[in-house]
Parts: structure tokens; sequence; C-alpha cells
């Protein structure tokens, strides 16, 4: 009975699996065994959320290049099918940004003290829910997984782990089912295991919407059987990660820039915007 009580009430509340968990020596949770997670009822250095707070809202563009070096946005059809298009094209329905918004609801894991932070990705009128991480221990992400941007689940995600400091690396790993694929960049059947390697290379000065902002830079490369993946990230400590570049699976690239971020009033007050 106890058990269909916890399968029913994980129905009800969404709860999506994501890899193993596994308990700490700090009794803090680890995802797939490097992941710290947030942990409910446990001290505020497991649930800091300083910069993904719930109610901010994060625009980014992004720039596709093919791996012949043609440039290309992607349209979304009234079937929810889409496909690449011509950059001058400027149909409404051609995505050119997109919105990560945090809120207020939590995703769990299958242990019911666990969670991430409920994150949803607006794509042209597509909004879709995921997660994210942010303790003191690492901030972790799911990129927007819909669309062209389905190619990102072969990349590694963004990731950045303590000590903040140039030098240090950390590795992790993750399962990729084959309903990623798409004859556009990979098919493959069943599951692949990408492994991925991280380093903070360096800190860069990035000219930005918002003045020109210290970042820390972290090259990542997740390596499987289909091949290897990149991406080089810049973080920024007061508005997260504000680039993005990623080498995919085909050879392709997606830079990701921060265009806006909409904090809560409380929140411009405190950080002076």
């Amino acid at each position: 009975m106890k058990k269909l009580l916890i399968l029913c009430l994980s129905l009800f509340l969404g709860i999506h699996v994501y890899g193993q968990v596994i308990s700490s020596k700090v009794d803090y949770v680890l995802f797939d065994g490097y992941l710290y997670a947030n942990k409910i009822g446990d001290s505020d250095k497991s649930i800091s959320n300083s910069i993904y707070k719930s109610g901010r809202v994060f625009t980014f563009n992004y720039k596709y290049i093919d791996s012949k070096g043609k440039e290309m946005f992607f349209i979304v059809e009234k079937n929810e099918e889409w496909d690449f298009v011509e950059t001058k094209r400027s149909e409404e329905n051609v995505v050119k940004e997109f919105n990560l918004e945090v809120l207020k609801n939590n995703r769990l894991y299958r242990d019911l003290s666990c969670y991430q932070t409920n994150i949803s990705y607006k794509i042209s009128k597509n909004e879709t829910t995921t997660g994210l991480i942010e303790n003191e221990f690492n901030i972790w992400l799911h990129p927007p997984r819909e669309y062209l941007f389905r190619i990102l689940e072969l990349n590694p995600f963004p990731y950045i782990k303590s000590p903040i400091a140039v030098g240090n690396s950390w590795e992790w790993k993750l399962q990729i089912g084959a309903q990623w694929g798409d004859k556009r960049w990979k098919e493959w059947s069943g599951n692949i295991e990408n492994k991925y390697r991280y380093k903070i290379t360096g800190k860069e000065e990035l000219n930005t919407n918002f003045g020109s902002i210290e970042c820390y830079v972290v090259e990542s490369q997740a390596v499987s059987e289909l091949g290897v993946t990149k991406l080089k990230s810049y973080f920024n400590e007061r508005y997260g990660f504000v680039r993005l570049e990623y080498t995919n699976i085909d050879n392709s690239k997606i830079e990701m820039n921060l265009q806006k971020a909409h904090f809560q009033v409380i929140d411009d007050l405190k950080l002076g915007l």
C-alpha cells in the first residue's frame, strides 16, 4: 500500500528521473555519482539559488552554423514540425530567440527528499519544463531540447562546480536514449553513454548587453560511441551562463548569448539594476 501511495504521488507531481541517486558522505545527494542535487528540508547550503531564483526570466538569442559554415535559423510549422530556413526570413514562426524562466514549483527525484529547480523554456509558442541544480557545490542545467535544440542532448550540459577557480576539473556521465536522434544529425538505437569532462580554463572580460563582465570559461567535451561533442561556456557569478558555444555531433555549431535578464523588482533593487 505504501509503495502504491508513493507511485501515485510521483505521477501527480510529475517526477522525472534523470539518473541514479546516491547519498554522499556529507549527506547531500549525488546525481549519477557526480552532481549534487538540492535536498528538501536541508540547510540553505543546498538550496541557494542565488542566480536562478524563482520568477527570473533569461532571454537568449542563438546562431546555428551548419557543418559547411552556413548560418541558419529554424521555423516551427503549425503541426509542430520544424526545418531550417535562411536567416533573412522574418515570419513570426521563425525562431531567433527563446526564454528560460525559473518557476516556483520544483521537480522531484525518485528519492522524494531531493529535487531540481523547475525551469521552463519558451520557444516560439511552445513551452516545456525541465530542471536545474544550483547550490554551494555546483550549478547545472538542462539546455533547451525542443526542435533544433534536441541536438544539444548529445553535448555537455552547462555545468560549473565548486571551487569556482581556474584549473578546477571534474567528470560525470549520462545515458542518452535513441529518441534524441534525428536524421538531420545522427540516429542510433538503444542507449548510448556520454562521458563528460569539464575544466575551468580561464577568466575573460566579455562584452554583453549588460556591459563588460568578467566570466569564468569552462571548456568541456562529451565522448560516446557516436563521437565527440563540445561546449565552451562563459559563466558570470551574477548572471549565470551568459554565452554557450556548442560543437555538435555532426560538426555544426550553436552559439547562445544572453540578451536580457528580467529579475523581480525586489531583486532589481538589491542588484542595483
